[in-house]
Order: structure tokens, then sequence, then C-alpha cells
């Protein structure tokens, strides 16, 4: 049957460049998704971290030790999370300066700090 001049319909030609284009976007579309799931896995990591730094620094403070430096593991649902504090003097001598640092599973890191004061 031949085509008639008024017949209406797409040409092989079109129908490929329209695939082409719904591929393209199909393979960035599943890029961000990959992205976001990486970005969610990272800010949980963080989420943790921090609530490690701040239950180490509660724990510390609640010691009424001198100061000191000291470092430790803590095991979360994500993995083991070490953490290192550091006490430096401030100018005045009533109060400390303590520093927290946390490293996550993946390497990542989290620092926390806080003055308190001397027993």
């Amino acid at each position: 049957m031949a085509a008639t001049s008024g017949s209406r319909g797409f040409t092989l030609l079109e129908v490929m460049v329209a695939l082409a284009i719904a591929a393209t976007a199909l393979v960035v579309l599943i890029g961000r998704v990959g992205s976001s799931a990486d970005i969610q896995h990272d800010l949980s990591l963080h989420a943790e971290a921090v609530g490690v730094a701040v239950n180490e620094l509660e724990r510390i403070a609640m010691q009424g030790a001198p100061a000191s430096d000291v470092s430790g593991e803590t095991e979360m649902a994500s993995g083991v999370f070490s953490w290192k504090s550091t006490q430096t003097a401030t100018l005045d001598s009533h109060f400390v300066r303590q520093d927290m640092t946390v490293t996550d599973p993946d390497g990542g890191t989290v620092s926390l700090f806080l003055y308190r004061s001397l027993p």
C-alpha cells in the first residue's frame, strides 16, 4: 500500500531519536538515584558520629575526672566508631576546652568541642 501525502505517523528516524533521548534521560535519572543513596548513607553516618561525640562528651563530664586525654571505640548500628577527646587549658584557670573527634567506619570525621568547668 503506498503512502499518501496526507498520511500521519512517525518515521523510523524520528522514533529512534525519541528513544535515544529517553534512554539518555533514564541513564541520568538512575545516576541521580544512586548519588542520592550515597548522600543518605553519608548523612546517616554523620548523624551517628555526632551522637557518639555528644554521648562521650557527656559521659566524660559526668565522671568529673580531672582534665586528661582519652580515646576509645563505640559500636553502633553502622559499625565501630573510634573517638578521641583532648583537653586544653584556657585563659581562665577554672575552665578547659574539650575537643572530641569521632571517625566513622567509612573514614569520615566529626569534631565537636565544649568548654567545661574544672571540679
